[in-house]
């Protein structure tokens, strides 16, 4: 598994991408015992989520 925690999610990844990467952090936080580890994926879903959020608001007109 290969990923830095606090690492900001990729700006090019799609929506669906980012929150299949959040559902992944989700599942690895709730099957493992080191409660340090899980916070940081539960964070790390937390981030997916906002970014695949923000790819699905449209822009503002001005």
């Amino acid at each position: 598994m290969n990923f830095s925690i606090g690492s900001a999610p990729d700006p090019c990844e799609d929506a669906g991408a980012l929150k299949a990467k959040a559902e992944r952090c989700r599942r690895l936080a709730a099957g493992i015992s080191d409660k340090q580890a899980s916070e940081v994926l539960k964070g790390m879903a937390f981030s997916y989520e906002e970014a695949a959020q923000r790819l699905n608001i449209p822009p503002q007109e001005n």
